[in-house]
């Protein structure tokens, strides 16, 4: 760490992102959680790819991924 501080909290950050999908997404079934994903602008590239696996899934009619 830099003697200026710390200038980045990635702990911060994640939980934040992790608060504001949970509130996002609560009450969701997983068809509409899936929903909300497919209608999301992504950058990320893994996410990219997570959202377009999960939307050929359910276009080939695949068992819906389970929830852990």
């Amino acid at each position: 760490m830099s003697e200026g501080g710390k200038r980045f909290d990635a702990v911060l950050m994640m939980r934040s992102v992790r608060d504001r999908i949970s509130a996002a997404i609560q009450g969701m079934t997983l068809e509409e959680e899936l929903d909300w994903l497919a209608s999301q602008d992504m950058e990320d590239p893994f996410l990219r790819r997570l959202r377009d696996r999960a939307a050929r899934q359910r276009a080939a009619g695949e068992d819906a991924p389970r929830r852990r």
